[in-house]
């Protein structure tokens, strides 16, 4: 029993960072379309089981004497909880080599056991988000339906970050000006500035 609750912590750690770099790294301003996708929660749910279990495994481990630990702090199962919490997913990512079979290539090593799961539930995340957010565009496509309009009002309502003088203002503006769409300039805007901004430029 007195593992639990440090392995409960690493469940805790392990799930929230990698739902967290999932987020940052790929949807840092439309997350919240993501609130009832069960892959992106599997997602992270998977990698705090592994952490449990990794948790409940290393403390039988050192109970049996198998296992010693050595380092600061690391005699507390407290900090063993939050060592493996913290390092999990980026250890699981660990390969030693590469095989390549024609145009397919396969890690080999720890992230042989990530690719089992992580590439089918990513993509399935990146689906969800993309019907989520066609979804949410789709009725104010119908609405605003001048894409001139709608592009001067994008380029008339970007934050200072993004500013027409700076290189991601510029790079930005060009792709707006090539959209052939409502729905895809409106695309472009929602996901590089966020519902918040988004909203208030085009009210529902």
């Amino acid at each position: 029993m007195n593992q639990i609750g440090p392995a409960l912590l690493s469940f805790a750690l392990a799930a929230s960072l990698a739902a967290l770099e999932l987020i940052t790294s790929k949807y840092p301003r439309t997350f919240s379309l993501l609130r009832r996708c069960w892959a992106f929660y599997a997602y992270a749910i998977i990698y705090g089981v592994i952490a449990f279990c990794v948790m409940l495994g290393l403390g039988a481990l050192v109970k049996s004497g198998t296992v010693k630990l050595e380092g600061l702090g690391l005699s507390s199962v407290w900090v063993q909880a939050v060592v493996i919490g913290v390092t999990l997913k980026a250890f699981l990512h660990i390969r030693l080599f590469n095989v390549t079979i024609g145009a397919e290539s396969f890690p080999v090593g720890v992230e042989t056991l990530v690719q089992l799961f992580e590439p089918w539930l990513q993509r399935t995340i990146e689906l969800d988000h993309f019907n989520a957010l066609r979804n949410y565009i789709a009725p104010l496509a119908l609405r605003y339906t001048d894409l001139d309009l709608v592009k001067k009002q994008i380029a008339q309502n970007l934050p200072p970050s993004m500013s027409a003088e700076g290189v991601e203002g510029k790079a930005f503006l060009a792709d707006v000006q090539q959209a052939s769409s409502v729905t895809e300039v409106m695309r472009l805007y929602m996901t590089s500035v966020g519902r918040r901004l988004f909203d208030s430029v085009f009210p529902a």
